[in-house]
């Protein structure tokens, strides 16, 4: 299945991913980081969100730049029929990573990228906010490094070191995964991408929020129906229900319950 696939079966539970506010808490953070600079006062102030999903940003945000041209992107048409009973803006059905081939360079006020890190190299978001950010333009990044969940990191380290055959096997997956990731590996590294293109850091918070998940199911439900999960799930192209069947499998011998970790999330405001 593929990742727009899998994006519009899940458009209309989209919320599940909420369960401990992790969206909610960055959203709101990252607003008042936005406000905090007094941006989008004048009329046509333009915002680009690369990754717009059902614009539940976009609405908070309308509120306080209420003469805003909104622009949301997004690989699932689900997403954007959501976002479009949401508020007013241009949407387009395509990658972020395509945002340059149907946007004019170097014309947005705003650029925002949330939560999209995971399924597109941070190289290639921050190409995007380059090439269609203004001159003194911002960037609202918000994201989660491998440093998030770090009580499940210590769990796998330990089933891993256990070097049975699974582990191994699991071990060799693992380190191709991270050989392959998508999102920065620590805050020091993803800090650093900044000034690398060309953007200042003005504001930075990073957000440690508790989650409790008491059975497997539960973990199921958090990691693939919401999402976190979902970028490793889809490299896999496997039918969901198979997978998700599997990961139990593998997660029951991993993980104890009830679960507690930390959802680590760095929210970010640069300017251009």
């Amino acid at each position: 299945m593929s990742l727009k696939a899998m994006y519009n079966e899940i458009a209309d539970h989209y919320d599940i991913a909420d369960r401990f506010g992790s969206i909610t808490q960055s959203h709101d953070v990252a607003i008042e980081q936005i406000k905090k600079e007094h941006l989008g006062k004048r009329a046509h102030y333009k915002v680009l969100d690369l990754g717009v999903g059902n614009a539940a940003f976009l609405a908070k945000l309308n509120r306080h730049l209420p003469q805003a041209d909104f622009t949301g992107i997004d690989i699932s048409n689900k997403m954007l029929e959501c976002a479009e009973k949401k508020l007013p803006l241009k949407t387009i059905e395509a990658s972020a990573a395509e945002a340059n081939h149907y946007l004019p360079p170097h014309h947005q006020d705003l650029v925002i990228a949330h939560f999209i890190n995971a399924y597109i190299p941070i190289q290639t978001l921050f190409e995007e906010a380059t090439l269609l950010t203004k001159a003194n333009g911002y960037f609202s990044f918000v994201t989660t490094t491998y440093e998030s969940f770090p009580l499940a990191q210590q769990y796998l380290a330990e089933f891993i070191a256990q070097n049975t055959m699974l582990g191994c096997i699991i071990g060799h997956y693992y380190k191709a995964m991270v050989r392959n990731t998508t999102v920065a590996s620590n805050k020091e590294e993803l800090l650093q991408a900044f000034p690398a293109h060309h953007f200042e850091i003005v504001t930075h918070q990073r957000l440690e929020i508790p989650i409790t998940l008491n059975t497997i199911d539960d973990l199921a439900l958090f990691g693939i129906e919401g999402t976190w999960f979902l970028n490793s799930v889809a490299i896999q192209m496997l039918p969901k229900s198979f997978l998700i069947n599997r990961m139990k499998r593998l997660f029951s011998k991993i993980f104890t319950f009830p679960y507690q970790d930390t959802h680590i999330i760095d929210v970010i405001l640069a300017k251009k």
